[in-house]
């Protein structure tokens, strides 16, 4: 079997994805105006002069020298300094009638072998397909740069197409390509939402056809992230509190809604599509950032999870024993039987008695406030509260806001869509309500008080454990 010859973009979450686009191929990009082609096309071509020391040309009918050095360098992209070296070239392409057009061709046949450029854009074909006397006259131009450029001098080649309507539009480009990518700006949640749909790579079983991507400091692709423990097991430094507020544990979050005022509550809504581990991953860090402040935690956890569970995620981040049984304290149901041989830090109680229950964790709220003069987290798995109380659990949720007002503590709900009307019950009293979710495969956080925009979470290992990556 012969290997593919590729050439990488230099976008690591696409090469992942496609290995590259084939090299002296022909890749068409299409999609709405401010989807991202240039960005996309720009990146690809700054890429292979920086990362592959492969020379670059770009062409286009839209814009001016000058512009193009400007509008790339929001991006992070200074193609001014690569033409100084000799390793770029732009080509404005005048805007001409016909008999001009042959020359343009040329022109970008001569300094695409001058330069031994083995990257190319064409920006847009949508353009100068408009100065072409017919269809055929347009066909003669993709074959002359599938034969000579293309092929014969092996410049792997984009071609930028722009299109009117919300789905690709397939003309005679898209089935004489290589790659076939469509670019959409659309809404999730009433979010500004950018996807890169991969419609056609040649040589490739593309299993991530729908992707996340975001313009913010650069193209960047999100590809689909699944979550397993060895996720959660790397390097954690707490970020500090905001000025009188407490930290969410992620310090892209804090920036974004400034962390939570004290004596609040918040709201955690859980997509259906989530594991257990997707979203522990955003909440660990709230946690785990308080035991290691030394503030209690009281949690009585959602259905399907045990104590030992939660006891495990402590200790993949390295904390100790001495400290999970200071600082934490477990509440599971006597629904589950009677346990003899518990650890201190778990206890058991009839969550069927709401009385009971608001009365533990009122003890171990003064406990921990007497002990360490700071109120704990309190953080519910709402679906378990209504499964055992009904309509009762509403009176528990009042109580327990009323209890952390008075305290000036925190009390997030874990609320799963088990029981969906209870978003709707409970969000009036919330202080921050986010929701975390999937889209096209990839871990997505966005707030619905405060709004913010949707965040794709990517994992670093630099010691904030968690980015947030906007997706604008």
């Amino acid at each position: 079997m012969l290997e593919r010859k590729l050439s990488p973009t230099g976008i690591d979450e696409l090469d992942k994805v496609i290995g590259g686009f084939p090299k002296g191929g022909l890749i068409t990009i299409s999609g709405n105006p401010g989807t991202g082609k240039t960005a996309l096309a720009s990146t690809f071509i700054y890429n292979g002069v920086v990362k592959y020391g492969e020379t670059g040309v770009y062409a286009s009918l839209l814009e001016e020298e000058e512009k193009f050095y400007e509008f790339m360098m929001s991006f992070g992209l200074d193609f001014k300094s690569l033409r100084n070296r000799g390793v770029f070239r732009y080509i404005p392409i005048p805007t001409l009638l016909e008999p001009g057009m042959s020359m343009s061709v040329a022109d970008i046949v001569e300094m695409v072998d001058s330069i031994g450029a083995r990257r190319l854009v064409i920006d847009s074909f949508t353009a100068m397909s408009q100065m072409f006397k017919s269809q055929t006259e347009a066909r003669i131009f993709l074959h002359t740069l599938l034969s000579k450029i293309a092929r014969q001098l092996e410049c792997t080649t984009l071609l930028i197409k722009e299109v009117s309507g919300k789905d690709p539009e397939y003309g005679f480009e898209e089935f004489i390509s290589d790659g076939v990518l469509f670019l959409k700006r659309g809404y999730y949640a009433g979010r500004l939402l950018r996807e890169l749909h991969i419609l056609k790579m040649r040589g490739v079983e593309v299993f991530e056809p729908k992707l996340c991507i975001s313009l913010h400091d650069g193209f960047k692709v999100l590809r689909p992230l699944r979550i397993g423990v060895e996720h959660i097991q790397r390097k954690y430094v707490p970020p500090p509190d905001p000025k009188g507020r407490y930290t969410t544990g992620i310090q892209d979050l804090d920036k974004v809604i400034g962390g939570y005022p004290k004596a609040s509550t918040v709201i955690y809504e859980i997509d259906p599509r989530l594991t257990i581990l997707d979203y522990e991953l955003v909440l660990m860090p709230l946690l785990v950032s308080y035991t290691l402040r030394e503030r209690g935690i009281i949690t009585l956890p959602s259905g399907g999870i045990g104590w030992q569970h939660i006891t495990e995620l402590y200790k993949t981040f390295s904390i100790s024993h001495e400290h999970i049984s200071r600082y934490l304290r477990i509440l599971i149901d006597t629904d589950v039987g009677e346990m003899k041989t518990l650890p201190s830090y778990v206890h058991q109680i009839n969550v069927a008695s709401s009385e009971d229950l608001v009365n533990m964790i009122r003890e171990f709220t003064n406990n921990f406030i007497t002990e360490y003069r700071e109120p704990p987290v309190i953080v519910i798995g709402v679906d378990r509260l209504i499964y055992r109380l009904k309509e009762n659990a509403i009176g528990v949720i009042y109580s327990l806001t009323n209890l952390v007002k008075a305290t000036g503590g925190l009390v997030i709900w874990i609320v799963k869509p088990v029981y969906p009307w209870i978003v709707k019950a409970i969000a009036p009293l919330a202080d921050h309500h986010l929701k975390i979710t999937r889209i096209n495969g990839r871990l997505t956080l966005y707030g619905i008080k405060p709004r913010t925009p949707l965040y794709a979470i990517e994992l670093v290992n630099d010691g904030t454990f968690i980015k947030l990556v906007p997706i604008t």
